[in-house]
C-alpha cells in the first residue's frame, strides 16, 4: 500500500521515471498545434484573396510549386516555428508533414463548412433577407452558379446589409 502511495504522489509532482517522455510528447504536440496554425493562416489567406493554391510542382523550394508551398517557404525565412518544420522536411525526419494538397483540399471544406453554417445560423436569425441565383457557363463549358445571399445583421449593435457569395460548380 505503501509503494502505492508512493507512486500517487510521484505522478501528481511529475517525478516518475516517464516525466521526460511526457514532456517530449507535450513539447511535440505544442509543435504541432502551432504549425497547423500556420497552415490554416496561409489557408485562409489565399483563399480570402482568391489565389491558387498549387502549381506544376509539389516540393518545396523548386520552381512552379504554387502559392501555398511558396507562402510557406517565405514564412520559414521568418518564422522559426516553420523553418523548423521545414528543416524536418528537408532532412526526412517526418514524413507526414501536412502540406500535401489533400491536406489543402481538406482544410479548405472545413473552413469553408465552417464559413457556409456560420451564414446559414445568420440567415435564419435575420428577419429580412433576400436570395439571387445566376447560373452561365465558363470557359471549359462547365456550368457555373453563384447563390448570393442578403440579409440584415440584427445581432450587432449596428444594423447593417450583409453580402454573401456562395459559388457552386455543376457539370453538365
Amino acid at each position: 500500500m505503501s509503494t502505492w502511495y508512493d507512486l500517487r504522489e510521484r505522478v501528481q509532482n511529475s517525478q516518475t521515471i516517464d516525466k521526460l517522455v511526457d514532456k517530449a510528447i507535450e513539447k511535440e504536440k505544442e509543435h504541432w498545434k502551432k504549425v497547423l496554425g500556420r497552415i490554416i493562416s496561409v489557408v485562409k489567406f489565399l483563399a480570402t484573396h482568391n489565389l491558387a493554391f498549387r502549381g506544376s510542382n509539389a516540393k518545396l523550394y523548386q520552381s512552379s510549386n504554387g502559392n501555398f508551398l511558396g507562402l510557406i517557404e517565405m514564412l520559414a525565412e521568418f518564422d522559426p516555428i516553420i523553418q523548423e518544420h521545414v528543416n524536418r522536411i528537408n532532412n526526412d525526419d517526418i514524413h507526414f508533414h501536412y502540406l500535401g494538397h489533400n491536406i489543402q483540399n481538406e482544410l479548405i471544406l472545413l473552413i469553408s463548412s465552417a464559413i457556409k453554417s456560420e451564414i446559414i445560423k445568420n440567415v435564419k436569425q435575420a428577419k429580412y433577407f433576400a436570395v439571387i441565383l445566376d447560373c452561365t457557363p465558363d470557359n471549359s463549358h462547365q456550368e457555373q452558379m453563384s447563390l448570393i445571399l442578403r440579409y440584415v445583421d440584427v445581432v450587432s449593435i449596428f444594423v447593417c446589409i450583409e453580402l454573401k457569395n456562395v459559388f457552386w460548380v455543376f457539370w453538365m
